[in-house]
């Protein structure tokens, strides 16, 4: 009976321990590894990069006026046209400037006429007295021609026919002819000169006087337009990025301060959105490759508006396009322009919508980005409905290469050492001998990440492991 007992707990023992290694194995699946097959397919190898969308440009909006804000009339995510009220300020202020400006050109347009007024009467005057001079010089010439004639005849005549008195009185009566004449001559010369001399000082008064009346009126016309930029409008098309002031804030003048004026709003224009990504500088080369002549450094130019309406109408319609599309693609001017690849754009907030973007220009400047140098693209993206992206982070996948009907196999079978790839490959005895390995060598190609294709040493549908097994220390210890 004892015997019976002890055989039956042997044998329950026995199962109970095949039931518990099999439970075993089952919950630790890793210990039979993993394997798949190799296949044959096609592959896109993509170069990834990231960026924040921006839009065309950020427009900073300040006042020439200043003062304080009054009324406030949009809210940031506003569509705005141009010419739309933004912000008012209190006039008060730019009132009385104007005011005073306008008192200014008043004084000078007085000052103007009475310089006017002097010159007019100098051009006038100054040839008159100038005349005068000229003619009392005539009239001393005579006089000294009458005297000089007087004192050659007394000369002439004998002592005893002219007397003493008579002879002195004649010499000097010469003499004061002859000095007046030079007077004469003196005041014509002054005369002259005063007429150069004055007029042309007029001419400058009233030249000056004109100046300052030029500049007065144009204080004028800016103190009128401040006057007029207390009320601010949108200076284009666009939506309100940022509203900077709030109402009864005091603002600078953006003309009449030291610091440039105050920020009032920042206005996005968004008619077209961009990502400036930052590609790896070991990608650039693959992505100068793919891009357009016209976004190459070197080659780089500014595309023309019907250039960018048919390069994103290329993208847009590369699948079906109608034939209204397909004679703007064919115009002779526009063939280069097509030689882009698309970009695939993607956006956490809307994971469940595809975007599109084409590159419109590689930067030739690198960046040093925590010791990685990178370089910016600029990419412009295509289709509707692109405003609502606007300041969200974006990731770009960028199709540099395909591979069609090649052995790929997943990136985790791969095994290096030094420059050598190897695959293992799944062996066994028998259906219920353990799994073993074969170690084979392989060269391997290019990669998207998560598969790889193999070049030699794989065909397709050979089994590799993509997680290897592992053995129990059981038996590990048969197996010796």
């Amino acid at each position: 009976m004892k015997k019976w007992i002890i055989a039956f707990v042997v044998i329950g023992g026995l199962v109970v321990g095949g039931y518990g290694i099999a439970t075993f194995r089952l919950k630790n699946a890793w210990l039979d590894g993993v394997k798949e097959p190799a296949k044959r397919g096609d592959m896109v190898i993509p170069v990834t990069a990231s960026g924040t969308i921006e839009p065309e440009q950020y427009i900073q909006i300040k006042s020439k006026a200043g003062g304080q804000v009054m009324k406030i009339h949009v809210v940031p995510g506003q569509r705005v046209k141009s010419g739309d009220v933004l912000v008012e300020l209190d006039p008060v202020d730019e009132t009385r400037n104007v005011e005073s400006r306008q008192a200014d050109v008043d004084r000078a347009a007085s000052a103007v006429e009475k310089a006017r007024t002097n010159f007019e009467n100098n051009e006038l005057d100054l040839p008159l007295q100038t005349s005068d001079s000229e003619a009392r010089l005539a009239d001393a010439a005579a006089q000294f021609a009458e005297a000089e004639f007087r004192w050659k005849k007394i000369l002439a005549y004998s002592k005893d026919i002219v007397g003493d008195v008579e002879k002195v009185s004649t010499e000097q009566a010469f003499n004061r002819a002859s000095a007046a004449t030079k007077l004469a001559e003196n005041a014509v010369a002054r005369a002259k000169n005063n007429q150069r001399i004055l007029l042309k000082a007029a001419r400058e008064d009233l030249t000056s006087a004109e100046a300052t009346l030029s500049q007065t009126k144009k204080s004028l016309d800016e103190a009128e337009q401040r006057l007029k930029e207390t009320i601010i409008r949108a200076p284009a098309d666009g939506m309100v990025y940022r509203v900077d002031v709030k109402q009864g804030e005091m603002i600078q003048s953006g003309t009449q301060s030291f610091t440039g004026g105050t920020p009032v709003i920042t206005l996005a224009d968004s008619s077209a959105m961009f990502v400036m990504a930052q590609v790896d500088e070991a990608d650039i080369g693959m992505i100068r490759d793919i891009s357009p002549d016209f976004a190459k450094p070197g080659l780089t130019r500014e595309l023309t508006p019907d250039e960018i309406a048919a390069y994103t109408q290329h993208v847009l319609s590369a699948q079906d396009e109608s034939q209204a599309q397909k004679e703007v693609l064919q115009a002779a001017a526009l063939r280069n322009v097509m030689k882009g690849k698309p970009v695939e754009v993607t956006v956490d907030a809307y994971r469940n919508e595809a975007f599109s973007g084409v590159i419109e220009r590689i930067l030739p400047e690198p960046q040093n980005l925590s010791n990685v140098i990178t370089f910016r693209v600029r990419i412009r993206l295509v289709g509707p409905d692109l405003e609502k992206l606007l300041g969200l982070q974006a990731d770009l996948s960028f199709t540099t290469k395909s591979l069609e009907n090649v052995v790929l196999v997943k990136n985790d079978a791969l095994f290096s050492e030094g420059k050598q790839c190897f695959v293992y490959i799944p062996k066994r005895k028998s259906e219920r001998s353990p799994w073993d390995e074969e170690k084979r060598l392989v060269r391997i190609g290019s990669t998207d990440g998560t598969f790889t294709e193999v070049i030699e040493g794989l065909n397709d549908g050979e089994e590799v492991w993509i997680v290897r097994p592992k053995q129990t220390e059981r038996e590990k210890e048969s197996k010796s």
